[in-house]
């Protein structure tokens, strides 16, 4: 009577197991740095018209960091948007400053635009125009681990399920049997 019991709980174990590792594996955070980069503003005041934007996927975890380039000859502001709506704005950075993280999540899986768009303020070099700004964007999200690697055999839960009746129909014959001898 031992040997089914010991088979069906390694059997149920093993599915358990396979259940389990088909399952996406996500909770990574990962940040990417993009840039340096440089932006001319084209119309005239404080609001530049031209934006610095970037494409990332993640699966809830949103966080973005300015860091206004060291170039800069005055402060700069970044409005942090999410595609396409604001969720953030830094405080005037002084050349090269980092905002810190911003906290723009949690978004839906999948892929979302983050863009930057400067606003100056009369310091330095900008007597009443921001001409243009740059620095680094860096974005934190969930990594999907070794997603690109080996596809992972999925088992959904009604398979699931039905192996597992199965494997308790076949303990309970092997147990039936066993008990006729």
């Amino acid at each position: 009577m031992r040997l089914p019991i010991r088979f069906l709980l390694l059997a149920a174990s093993t599915l358990v197991a396979v259940f389990i590792a088909s399952a996406p594996a996500y909770g990574q955070l990962t940040t990417i740095t993009f840039g340096p980069f440089t932006v001319t503003c084209t119309t005239p005041g404080q609001l530049c018209n031209n934006v610095f934007s970037r494409s990332v996927t993640t699966v809830s975890n949103l966080r973005v960091q300015y860091v206004a380039s060291s170039g800069h000859c005055s402060n700069v502001a970044a409005h942090i948007i999410v595609d396409g709506t604001e969720q953030a704005v830094t405080a005037f950075l002084t050349p090269g400053q980092a905002s810190g993280f911003f906290n723009v999540g949690p978004v839906a899986p999948g892929s979302h635009t983050v863009t930057l768009q400067a606003e100056g303020n009369i310091s330095g070099c900008n007597v009443g125009n921001l001409l243009n700004w740059g620095g680094t964007m860096d974005v934190t999200v969930d990594a999907v681990v070794a997603a690109a690697a080996t596809p992972v055999p999925t088992v959904s839960p009604p398979l699931l399920a039905l192996l597992c009746a199965m494997l308790v129909l076949a303990a309970g014959l092997t147990m039936r049997k066993r008990r006729k001898r």
